[in-house]
C-alpha cells in the first residue's frame, strides 16, 4: 500500500507516519528528514535547502522531487511506503503520480491530519524548547503555520480521486494512530495490507 500523510506543521504527521510504517512493515519516507540529513552533510542540495528551511519556507519543487525520485528508486517493487512531507504542491503530486504510474502502482490513500492553529503553535513551541532544529524558532514557527499547510488544490487533487481521508490530530497519539488505521481499512494490529 502506498500512503501519503498530509497535515500542517506540528500536527504529528511525522510521529504517526513512523508508527503506521512500523506497524505495517512499510518504508517511512520523510522529506523533512532527508532534507535535514542533506543539510547536516553539507551536500549541494543541503546547502540550497538550508536557505529556505532556516526561514521556515518550503524547499523548491525541483530540489524535493529530485531527492524523492532517488529514494523511490531504492524501494523494492512491492514495498509499501508512507510518505511524510511529500508532495506539498500540486506539481509535486502530479510528478509523484507520473512516477508511480511508471511503476504501475498509484497512491492508495492520502491521510490528512488536522488540528486548530492554537494547538499546533503550542505543540511546536513545546518542541522548540527540546529541539536543536534551526527552524523551530517562534518566528519560523509562525511562518511555517502560514506557509506549510497543505494547499487546498493538493488536498482537492486526492479528494477528487477518492483517496483523501481526514483524521483529527488533536487527541492523544494512540487515539490518532487508531483513527488512521481505521481510515486505512486495517485493524491496527499489524501485518500488511494490499
Amino acid at each position: 500500500m502506498y500512503v501519503i500523510f498530509f497535515g500542517p506543521p506540528g500536527v504529528g504527521k511525522g510521529t504517526q507516519a513512523v508508527k503506521v510504517a512500523e506497524r505495517m512493515g512499510w518504508a517511512h519516507i520523510s522529506t523533512g528528514d532527508m532534507l535535514r540529513a542533506h543539510v547536516k552533510e553539507g551536500t549541494p542540495l543541503g546547502k540550497q535547502a538550508r536557505v529556505f528551511m532556516d526561514q521556515g519556507l518550503l524547499t523548491p519543487d525541483e530540489l524535493v522531487i529530485g531527492m524523492f525520485m532517488e529514494r523511490l528508486a531504492d524501494l523494492a517493487p512491492d514495498q509499501g511506503f508512507v510518505l511524510d512531507g511529500f508532495p506539498r504542491t500540486l506539481p509535486q503530486a502530479v510528478a509523484l503520480d507520473e512516477a508511480l504510474a511508471r511503476k504501475g502502482k498509484p497512491i492508495d490513500v492520502a491521510i490528512n491530519i488536522t488540528a486548530p492553529d492554537e494547538v499546533l503553535m503550542d505543540r511546536m513551541l513545546g518542541r522548540a524548547k527540546e529541539s536543536d532544529r534551526a527552524d523551530d524558532t517562534p518566528e519560523a514557527i509562525r511562518v511555517r503555520l502560514d506557509v506549510q499547510k497543505p494547499a487546498a488544490e493538493l488536498l482537492d487533487h486526492y479528494r477528487k480521486a477518492g483517496k483523501l481521508k481526514d483524521v483529527d490530530g488533536v487527541p492523544e497519539i494512540p487515539f490518532v494512530t487508531k483513527a488512521i488505521m481505521r481510515a486505512l481499512g486495517v485493524d491496527g494490529a499489524g501485518g500488511t495490507a494490499q
